[in-house]
């Protein structure tokens, strides 16, 4: 039973628009200190509509799991720490003007924001100023 109802969570929280799953993984993220990538051999990565590749990422394990199908089949979910995203990976995206794609859901649909967008974002969101 327990299950079924996570089940239906997670469809429900992926059925969200964009902008809203974009306000559901900051304040998951800062809740539990940590973002969800998929890995395999290196990162899986997206292309943005102008051809530009995108890091995707997604607030807990079970949603990136998901999305391990097609491309990503064989990735697996890899946890990143808050604090590393945020002084070193984020940092290292914006100087190569590489965008993030936040939660995508199965059908590839994410909300893409700038390393920038998303520093500032979590930042505010951990009552931080930017």
């Amino acid at each position: 039973m327990e299950r079924e109802q996570s089940q239906e969570r997670l469809q429900a929280v992926l059925r969200l628009p964009a902008a809203r799953r974009y306000s559901y993984f900051l304040q998951r993220v800062v809740e539990s200190g940590e973002v969800w990538g998929l890995d395999g051999e290196g990162w899986a990565l997206a292309l943005d509509d102008s051809g530009r590749d995108v890091l995707p990422l997604w607030p807990a394990p079970e949603f990136a799991a998901l999305c391990a199908t097609r491309l990503w089949s064989g990735f697996q979910p890899r946890p990143i720490n808050l604090q590393v995203l945020m002084d070193n990976v984020l940092p290292q995206l914006e100087e190569e003007g590489m965008p993030v794609g936040i939660f995508f859901t199965p059908e590839g649909q994410g909300h893409p924001v700038s390393a920038r967008e998303l520093i500032d974002a979590l930042r505010a969101a951990r009552g931080l100023s930017a």
